[in-house]
């Protein structure tokens, strides 16, 4: 009897036609529930900060959206805008105009090489790669990136010209990068400054579901160092209230935004100020805190099931993991590299998995043991169903 014969007679409730899927980190529908409930309260904004909102005009954002994203970031109001519903997008957008037009302080190239902590955002290395940039890995220590690879990466390659990082519950791993780990990361990238780019996605700025530490605002620390036209930080409330529906946001030196809007007024005459109005009211109505303090409600039972699924795997050795206080997935290491079999197997029980290596830039786990997993998205019994199928699959392969 071959392990899936095995899985199906200990799992009699599986079904060839229910399919479950951990692939993406996506909200659940009560989580968009609980912002339809107060979304449905307001009215339509027409004008705010005596701004016409149905007209062009305000490529920066408005003011009070503007003021939102500060207080999401922590970062400067003169120094965030308030742009369009994807950091994704300011991402791309940030690297187009560093690719061909250049900021003071960041210049890429065919040539230009980035730094990746791995594992990371699938996402953030499909849109370097269609760059042609060339990404190089280092992996992480207990408090944020390896600060010895990073530096001998530094010391060994040319052409580096940026490190990209989600600093606060990590995307996937969740790790959040203490204060010491990123005094010293500046301090490491000051010596090329001159043509570096800190590409900081803070896209979990506020997502704790569990104590925390707290973070120095990275613009703080940049300029301590002097590499406030360095670095480049987005975020947005996509996760927050409406996913794909949401505001982005991006903060840098007055000098790069300047730069930035520059460039994208060949893009787009201006953000979507109906809906950045709409945030701003809603955020009258209930504050950030509260907001996220219904979502954690929602959210924090499914990893409290992964985790009390998981662990026993964990301590017999069968695979490692932290278990995060926030953000959205679970970083899960094989204890033998056979990512690849664990991920087909589940598939074949009903079970859709990133395929292995997604977490890595080209697609490639060096090791092959590493798994993302996202319990957002499911409800609870049908996420316990998904967890019990890879915890079966797991153990028997290890």
């Amino acid at each position: 009897m071959n392990i899936l014969e095995h899985i199906k007679q200990e799992l009699p409730w599986l079904d060839s036609n229910t399919v479950y899927d951990l692939t993406r980190g996506k909200p659940a529908p009560e989580q968009l529930d609980i912002t339809q409930k107060y979304y449905s309260q307001l009215s339509t904004p027409y004008e705010m900060d005596d701004i016409d909102l149905r007209n062009y005009g305000s490529p920066e954002g408005l003011p009070s959206a503007r003021k939102l994203g500060s207080e999401i970031l922590k970062t400067n109001f003169d120094e965030t805008h308030a742009l369009d519903n994807s950091s994704l997008t300011l991402m791309h957008q940030i690297i187009s105009c560093a690719f061909f037009l250049g900021f003071k302080n960041s210049k890429l190239h065919s040539e230009s090489k980035i730094i990746c902590p791995v594992p990371g955002y699938d996402r953030h290395f499909k849109l370097l790669e269609n760059f042609g940039i060339k990404m190089l890995t280092v992996p992480f220590q207990k408090d944020g990136p390896d600060l010895n690879a990073v530096k001998d990466l530094l010391d060994k390659e040319s052409n580096i010209h940026g490190i990209v990082c989600v600093p606060r519950h990590s995307n996937p791993t969740g790790h959040t990068f203490s204060d010491n780990n990123v005094q010293h990361l500046f301090e490491l990238l000051v010596p090329f400054k001159e043509n570096f780019s800190i590409y900081w996605d803070n896209a979990y700025a506020c997502h704790d579901i569990d104590n925390t530490i707290q973070q120095t605002p990275a613009d703080q620390v940049a300029t301590r160092f002097g590499l406030e036209n360095n670095l480049f930080q987005v975020g947005s409330t996509s996760k927050i209230t409406l996913a794909g529906s949401g505001i982005s946001f991006i903060s840098s030196s007055k000098e790069n935004l300047s730069k930035f809007i520059d460039f994208r007024n060949a893009i787009t005459p201006g953000p979507n100020k109906m809906n950045q109005g709409m945030h701003v009211r809603y955020f009258e109505l209930i504050s950030i805190e509260q907001q996220m303090n219904e979502l954690k409600k929602i959210i924090k039972p499914k990893f409290e099931l992964v985790n009390e699924i998981l662990k026993p795997l964990k301590d017999q050795g069968y695979c490692d993991y932290e278990k995060p206080s926030g953000g959205y997935f679970y970083s899960i290491d094989s204890a033998k590299s056979n990512a690849d079999q664990i991920v087909q197997n589940c598939l074949e029980l009903g079970l859709k998995l990133l395929p292995m290596g997604s977490c890595f830039p080209y697609g490639i786990d060096p090791d092959k043991k590493n798994i993302r997993l996202a319990p957002t998205f499911p409800d609870l019994a049908s996420l316990e169903r998904c967890v019990t199928i890879f915890h079966n699959v797991l153990k028997y392969l290890n």
